[in-house]
């Protein structure tokens, strides 16, 4: 199976600063994560997605150390506005569906 189902380059100024790549994986939107390789930076990027999720799904999520110990696990840090960042995508992948499957399953009785 491929995980990256589509590749598109996003230029400004007829230069390409940006390049997203759109998984196979399913968000909590139930369409693909995409993830982003910052090119001048030099590293991936979720831009912000995974925040949003959990804006919408986890009252005061932030208040919980659970992100930041996922993102430690997988060699990813939290940049500005709660931005996931990695050298690797398949680090960042790893990140975002652990948090993906903790917003879904928090507050679940098993």
């Amino acid at each position: 199976m491929d995980l990256i189902e589509h590749k598109r380059e996003i230029s400004r100024d007829g230069n390409v600063y940006l390049v997203a790549y759109d998984t196979n994986f399913v968000d909590c939107d139930d369409d693909c994560i995409t993830i982003y390789w910052q090119i001048k930076e030099r590293h991936f990027t979720d831009n912000r997605d995974t925040a949003d999720a959990l804006d919408r799904n986890v009252s005061c999520w932030n208040d919980y150390e659970i992100v930041e110990k996922i993102c430690k696990r997988y060699g990813c840090k939290i940049g500005l506005n709660y931005e996931l960042q990695a050298p690797h995508g398949s680090q960042l992948i790893q990140a975002i569906l652990a948090i993906y499957a903790w917003i879904e399953f928090k507050g679940t009785k098993l």
